[in-house]
C-alpha cells in the first residue's frame, strides 16, 4: 500500500508538472524559431521560419504536440534539444553530476553551519554568543544568494586572491558556490535548532537523564540532538532538492556546468524540449528527495515507526 501510494503520487506530480509546464510555454510570448536562428546568424526570412516552424514541429496543433510531449514523457524521451539537437534527457544527466557535485557541498556546509550555531546558541543561550548567532541568522535569511555570492567573490578572490570565482577544474572552484549556498539556509535553519534544543531541554526525559547521571555530551548527542533535529529534516531535504534541481543563480554567478547554467541557456533561446523536461526532472528529484526524507524520519521517530 505504501509503494502503491509513492507510485501514484509520483504519477500525479509528472502528470501535473509536465501539462502545466506545456501549457505555459505556449501561452508565453516568443517565437523559439526566430529566437534560434537570430542566436545562429541566420536571416529570419518568412521562409526559414516556416522551414524552421515545420522541422521542430511547431506547426502541428496544440493538441497534437501535447499528447507527443506526453507520450515522450512517460516512454522517457522528453524530445530534442532545439538548439544541439541531442535528447533532453541525455544533456540532462551528463550535467547532474556537477550540480549534484555542488549540492553536496552545500549540504555539507549548511549541516556544519546548523549544529555549530545551534548547538552553541543553545547551550549559552544568554551570552554573547546568542546575540552574535542571532545576528548571523538574521542575515543569512536577509542577504540575497547572488548578493553573497559577489560579496564571497570580492573578497576572497578579487581582495585575497585564494580562491577562483569562475569554472569547475579543481576543489577550489568548488568552494565559494558552496559556501554561496549553504551559509544562509545554514543560519535560518541553526534557530530553528536552537529553538528545538530549547524547549527539549525542560522535557522530563532529559531531566531523568541528568537524574541517572549520564553526561551532558551524552544527553546532548543521543537525546537533545536526536529529537531536536527530526523537524528540520524535513527543511534539509526541501533545500536541498531545491539544490539539485539546479540553483540556477548559483550556476550563473560562478559559471558552474551545473543545471542551473544549462536552464538558463534554455530559457533565453525558448528551447521548449529542455525547459519542459528540466521541469520534469527537477519535479522527480523533489518528490524522491521528500521520499527519502520520510524514509528517515520513520527509522529516526519511534512513534511514527509504531505508525
Amino acid at each position: 500500500m505504501f509503494w502503491a501510494e509513492r507510485a501514484l503520487q509520483w504519477f500525479g506530480v509528472v502528470f501535473l508538472v509536465s501539462s502545466l509546464t506545456f501549457l505555459l510555454l505556449r501561452l508565453s510570448p516568443g517565437d523559439p524559431a526566430q529566437i534560434l536562428l537570430t542566436a545562429q546568424g541566420v536571416p529570419a526570412t518568412e521562409e526559414a521560419l516556416v522551414n524552421l516552424r515545420e522541422e521542430l514541429g511547431l506547426t502541428d496543433s496544440l493538441w497534437s504536440q501535447y499528447i507527443k510531449w506526453l507520450i515522450d514523457v512517460f516512454t522517457w524521451q522528453w524530445g530534442t534539444s532545439y538548439a544541439s539537437k541531442e535528447p533532453v534527457l541525455a544533456e540532462l544527466w551528463n550535467r547532474f553530476p556537477a550540480t549534484l557535485e555542488l549540492a553536496m557541498a552545500g549540504l555539507l556546509v549548511m549541516f556544519i553551519v546548523t549544529v555549530v550555531i545551534g548547538v552553541f546558541t543553545a547551550i549559552f543561550s544568554a551570552g554573547w554568543f546568542e546575540r552574535i548567532g542571532r545576528m548571523v541568522a538574521i542575515l543569512g535569511a536577509a542577504i540575497p544568494s547572488f548578493w553573497l555570492g559577489f560579496i564571497l567573490i570580492y573578497i576572497f578572490s578579487v581582495k585575497l586572491g585564494w580562491l577562483p570565482s569562475m569554472g569547475s577544474s579543481s576543489w577550489k572552484h568548488l568552494v565559494l558556490p558552496a559556501l554561496t549556498l549553504g551559509l544562509g539556509m545554514g543560519a535560518v535553519y541553526s534557530r530553528v535548532l536552537r529553538t528545538n534544543m530549547l524547549e527539549l531541554m525542560q522535557q522530563s526525559f532529559v531531566k531523568a537523564a541528568k537524574a541517572r547521571g549520564l553526561s551532558k555530551g551524552r544527553i546532548l548527542i543521543f537525546h537533545l540532538l536526536k529529537h531536536a533535529f527530526l523537524p528540520i529534516i524535513t527543511m534539509i531535504g526541501t533545500s536541498f532538492a531545491f539544490m539539485l534541481g539546479g540553483s540556477v543563480i548559483v550556476e550563473t554567478i560562478f559559471s558552474w556546468p551545473g543545471l542551473g547554467k544549462y536552464i538558463m541557456e534554455a530559457i533565453r533561446l525558448r528551447d521548449y524540449p529542455v525547459i519542459q523536461g528540466y521541469a520534469i526532472f527537477s519535479s522527480l528529484l523533489f518528490v524522491f528527495i521528500h521520499f527519502i526524507v520520510d524514509v528517515l524520519l520513520v527509522l529516526l521517530d519511534p512513534r511514527l515507526r509504531a505508525r
